[in-house]
């Protein structure tokens, strides 16, 4: 067993076998320690977000306390907390299920804590369909002089990117071979932002359309279009390119290149954060 697995609390491995019973997956020892990693994985991953988001962890979280928060629950939950504004926040529960390429969502506005949380301990929660959590791991805040509305930000980054990650993390555990949706496809994307914003994907494909078309006509009319925080898209200037001769490398032999004239083609120009947020991604082997 490896020992990152062999050194988890009582805790946690009643949590992991629980989870492990219900996910499908074979009640062997084998499961179980797909299952452990896939749980450490996702600490992980919630760790690196949080201090990429210069979020603060904590072992206590008041329900008057303004701020936005995030909680992570020992069964791999995660519940965002949005900025206490008059009597409530807006408050989304996740609830990552096995074979799922969408997260399970539940937003619920003027919501809030019913009382104060801790590790260790449920969350209890008001005004919506979700009442309690499963007992928290981790509990996260953003730094008190954040202004609200870059707390928001934070958040909602976090959140969109955590559940996706934890979808990711959980499709691993599958057994090789198994056909599964695509997971950022299309499809999926359009399902996963109509869930978050209570569109319906019939409006949230229509958007994102029409988003989209304005992006390629702004480019087509000369001009560089902003892509938000991933870059600008722009047309270029190619020039023209005489006919020539080279060797191909896979065969070994000579083989004409044609003529090209002047054209103008697509370029991206990624932003600054993008490129640095790429440079901290750890690659696999594949």
């Amino acid at each position: 067993m490896n020992e990152e697995i062999a050194g988890l609390s009582d805790t946690v491995r009643s949590h992991l076998k629980t989870i492990t019973r219900s996910s499908g997956l074979p009640d062997t020892e084998e499961s179980f320690e797909k299952m452990a990693m896939v749980w450490l994985e996702k600490k992980r991953m919630f760790e690196g977000q949080i201090r990429a988001l210069d979020m603060e962890e904590v072992e206590s979280f008041s329900r008057d306390d303004p701020r936005g928060a995030l909680l992570l629950s020992y069964s791999g939950s995660l519940i965002s907390l949005g900025t206490l504004a008059g009597a409530g926040r807006q408050v989304e529960y996740a609830s990552i299920s096995l074979r799922a390429d969408v997260p399970d969502l539940v937003i619920m506005e003027g919501s809030g804590l019913a009382g104060d949380v801790r590790l260790d301990s449920e969350a209890q929660l008001s005004g919506g369909k979700v009442r309690s959590t499963s007992k928290l791991l981790k509990i996260a805040v953003c730094p008190r002089e954040v202004p609200p509305e870059e707390q928001e930000k934070r958040i909602r980054e976090a959140t969109i990117f955590l559940t996706n990650g934890f979808v990711k993390i959980n499709r691993t555990v599958l057994s090789a071979g198994q056909e599964l949706p695509e997971q950022f496809n299309s499809r999926a994307i359009i399902a996963y932002l109509a869930r978050k914003n209570g569109m319906t994907q019939k409006q949230v494909r229509r958007l994102v359309g029409d988003y989209l078309t304005m992006i390629e006509s702004g480019m087509l009319l000369g001009e560089r279009v902003p892509l938000g925080k991933i870059g600008r898209l722009s047309l270029k200037k190619r020039s023209a390119r005489k006919a020539r001769v080279i060797v191909n490398p896979a065969t070994g032999r000579e083989m004409t290149v044609p003529a090209r004239p002047e054209e103008a083609a697509p370029r991206i120009s990624f932003s600054r954060s993008l490129r640095e947020r790429a440079r901290r991604v750890e690659l696999g082997d594949s």
